[in-house]
């Protein structure tokens, strides 16, 4: 139950956290500039690949009408590479027409078909010779391993998926377990691995708990000695403060915003020995239980090149709205019928064919920016209220910030701001492309030139995305965004930023 892989520049590097790009220290300096109109280029962004076109795609229930057939059907994926990075989004799925050619049974070490692996658990050979020394460690520490899943084809991947959407819905089973060519499983070096103790619970293996497990401690602590490592943690913002191995409790946990799922403590994939002791000595430099504590999926960007973001956004498949990416044309995913919906505006991240996000043929423009209401949600906090005109194609990022989201506090900037109580404060460094609003106080002796910035999303995306920098699609048409900003600011100055730069002429109002 997971998701899939890309390809792209071979560059090895050991991959610690992006330190955040400098920002202009005055917000005197103002540009008028409009988009830039070759996203795929002038940005300097990383390819991710040469894309192929799978002949055909069959998933009853969800080819056309979740997903749309070029989401379906269009692979960055080199399948064989160990390190290929496996996600939820329109550029991180596998071919349906691929699977490993040297396969074999994990009992027998046999080689077999992919179509033999439906009724067997099969692996490639590398990955099921490190699963034998990391089963026989297990055992002798007294706890035996049980297999619960392994190499899954397209076609099961089909079945699995479907299951899950039967047992409560559609858009739940896309939090739980991968659409059809999205999984780690299809690449044969991934086990959904537990203890034959715990399969013996009538429950089923698939319940929260494993990770303070002995076995599950021992997997999270020593699997990548084997040359397994664990892709789905629990984010650092949610786990409980007194067991790390589970959830907190006084909020809603969402999808983990970096690696697209929630935790999965069972979930082990193979990497190869030397580059899971690189991705350890990366994870462990990298701060562990802070926000900058790294992931699979941000190690294997970095060592590919792929910098900016932290993560990708799912594939448009009529659950998220708003939080998803399509490289089918304008009206062809599901997500944009819904455009027009008050409730649920939608609307998606539009991606040319090398992946990278359609840039909008216009800037978004700043309308009327006045000073807002307070309220009880507020509280003493001074808001700043500013509607933007926001034309097709345009691309935003968090900090999103709302009165009953992420605000800022006396000594907060989006440098260092905390998404919601009990986290910690993190940066959301500018991302290439990135409209945001910019706020700074009159005068600014923060010394951050627009110190309070805002993303062009809705405040419901925030419980999700403050918890990354991700690119995001704004969603088209006016929008009235609310910042808090701290109580004693008397007058600020507004401006909008792309990828940290001010562009147009700042507005300035009094907010006492």
């Amino acid at each position: 139950m997971t998701a899939c892989a890309r390809k792209s520049a071979p560059a090895e590097v050991d991959a610690g956290t992006d330190a955040t790009p400098s920002t202009p220290r005055s917000g005197a300096d103002v540009v008028d500039a409009a988009p830039d109109t070759d996203a795929s280029t002038s940005r300097g962004l990383a390819s991710y690949g040469e894309s192929k076109l799978a002949p055909r795609v069959t998933c009853r229930g969800v080819a056309g009408e979740h997903v749309a057939e070029r989401d379906l059907r269009v692979s960055f994926v080199d399948g064989n590479d160990l390190l290929a990075i496996v996600n939820r989004s329109p550029t991180g799925v596998l071919a349906s027409d691929w699977s490993p050619s040297d396969l074999v049974d994990i009992r027998t070490h046999k080689p077999v078909s992919s179509g033999e692996c439906d009724k067997l658990h099969c692996l490639r050979k590398e990955a099921a010779d490190a699963l034998d020394e990391l089963l026989a460690e297990m055992k002798t520490r007294g706890f035996p391993g049980k297999v619960e899943s392994a190499f899954r084809s397209y076609a099961a991947q089909c079945g699995t998926f479907l299951r899950w959407a039967e047992k409560g819905s559609f858009c739940n089973a896309t939090e739980q377990s991968a659409l059809p060519g999205h999984s780690q499983h299809q690449l044969g070096t991934t086990v959904d691995l537990f203890t034959e103790e715990w399969a013996k619970d009538p429950r089923g293996v698939f319940r929260e708990g494993f990770g303070c497990t002995p076995a599950g401690k021992f997997l999270q602590e020593h699997a990548w000695d084997f040359g397994f490592v664990m892709p789905y943690p629990i984010h650092p913002d949610d786990r409980h403060p007194k067991q790390s191995c589970v959830t907190r409790w006084d909020i809603p946990v969402p999808v983990n915003p970096k690696t697209g799922y929630r935790f999965e403590h069972w979930h082990a994939r193979y990497i190869g020995k030397e580059a899971a002791q690189r991705f350890k000595k990366a994870f462990e430099a990298s701060g562990p239980g802070t926000p900058n504590e790294l992931t699979l999926e941000q190690w294997l960007r970095k060592v590919k090149g792929l910098t900016g973001p932290d993560a990708e956004i799912p594939v448009c498949d009529g659950c998220n709205c708003g939080e998803c990416a399509t490289l089918a044309a304008d009206g062809e995913s599901s997500c944009d019928e819904k455009k027009k919906s008050r409730r649920s505006p939608g609307g998606a991240l539009h991606l040319d064919e090398k992946g990278h996000p359609v840039a909008s043929s216009s800037a978004p423009k700043l309308g009327e920016v006045k000073r807002g209401r307070a309220t009880k949600r507020t509280g003493d906090a001074a808001i700043v209220e500013v509607k933007v005109e926001i034309p097709e194609h345009v691309v935003t990022q968090p900090p999103i910030v709302a009165p009953d989201a992420a605000r800022y506090t006396k000594g907060s900037t989006f440098e260092k701001l905390a998404p919601y109580p009990a986290t910690s404060p993190r940066a959301f460094p500018p991302l290439e492309g990135a409209w945001v609003i910019g706020v700074e106080p009159v005068p600014n002796d923060s010394g951050v030139a627009w110190p309070w910035r805002a993303g062009l999303s809705l405040p419901s995306h925030a419980q999700t995305y403050d918890r990354a920098n991700v690119l995001l699609p704004a969603p088209r048409g006016t929008m009235t965004l609310k910042v808090a900003v701290p109580e004693e600011t008397s007058q600020v100055r507004v401006v909008l930023l792309e990828a940290g730069v001010p562009r147009g002429e700042p507005t300035t109002v009094d907010l006492r």
